[in-house]
């Protein structure tokens, strides 16, 4: 299959005429014909039902042309990227377990970015789960990872770093912790210490990336496990953590986090760390062995240090 083949086949799609997709295309009718044909016989389809009055598109030539068009489009873009001179950037893109983590430290980069010399700064955050992060910094789409393992499962980053050609290094230690609104009922009637008795009879907000009804968190926990030893009576699901903090600020619900509650203070949260070594988190930033590091993924690294030297 060659691009010509999907230009052909999308053009005459188009033009629901072999004759009129000829003539935009700068050909011969026949070597429209008979490319379009090759494709379908390489491919064990018919894209064309062809009458007298033209041509209409079969019900598999419709599913092959969502595809065709979407891929003659991504060329069409990275042509234009790169012929345009003033289109090219410094490309800089993080992944990470947590939010939290990617934003912070760039509301600290502002001064490279305001006096940045030279091609225009393009900058890329990515909210992924474990294995996502590490396959991000393997295939080079991005030129950092953010993970965090509970303490004890720590082999783990050590094994697919080996395997991955990854260097990854400790950032610090944190306690998950749940967090909910100040004036909480589950505080108001219990200690803090009791709260975890009774904190799953509350809605749980979970924010995540897709869609998994038998995961509660990142990476498993026992607390956690048996914080759900019977499921919780309501959980909500949604992929934009500033809305489950929303929703945490207005209702009795609550979600759970890396570390104790270190968002600017938007809202008034209390965190309430979950006891014992199945609880502690060790937190990692991951490059691929070797990398020559930019000057702004040196500095997001040393503003990342310092975050985490204030939890």
């Amino acid at each position: 299959m060659t691009f010509q083949q999907l230009s052909f086949t999308v053009e005459v799609a188009k033009c629901a005429s072999i004759n009129k997709a000829a003539e935009r295309l700068y050909t011969h009718q026949s070597n429209v014909s008979n490319t379009i044909k090759q494709l379908e016989e390489e491919l064990g389809i018919q894209i064309f039902q062809r009458t007298k009055k033209g041509v209409s598109v079969t019900e598999e030539g419709r599913e092959f042309l969502s595809y065709a068009e979407e891929i003659m489009n991504k060329k069409a873009f990275v042509e234009d990227l790169y012929s345009k001179s003033h289109f090219r950037r410094q490309y800089f893109s993080v992944s990470s377990m947590r939010s939290y983590f990617l934003s912070v430290p760039i509301t600290n980069l502002q001064p490279y970015v305001t006096h940045s010399q030279g091609d225009p700064i393009y900058i890329r955050l990515k909210k992924q789960s474990f294995s996502d992060v590490l396959d991000d910094v393997q295939y080079c789409r991005s030129d950092l990872g953010i993970v965090f393992l509970i303490k004890s499962h720590s082999q783990r980053i050590q094994r697919l770093s080996s395997v991955k050609n990854l260097s990854y290094y400790e950032l610090g230690e944190s306690h998950i912790s749940v967090v909910l609104r100040d004036d909480h009922p589950a505080l108001a009637e219990h200690a803090p210490q009791q709260v975890m008795e009774h904190i799953a009879g509350y809605p749980y907000v979970i924010a995540e990336n897709q869609e998994n009804f038998g995961r509660f968190y990142d990476d498993s926990s026992r607390s956690i496990s048996q914080l759900f030893e019977d499921p919780p009576k309501c959980v909500i699901s949604i992929n934009d953590s500033a809305a489950s903090q929303d929703i945490v600020a207005h209702t009795d619900s609550f979600f759970i986090s890396s570390t104790r509650w270190q968002h600017p203070q938007h809202y008034c949260f209390s965190s309430i760390p979950l006891e014992g070594e199945d609880n502690v988190l060790t937190h990692y930033y991951v490059t691929r062995k070797n990398q020559a590091l930019s000057p702004l993924t040196e500095l997001y690294i040393r503003e990342l240090k310092k975050m985490f030297g204030n939890l």
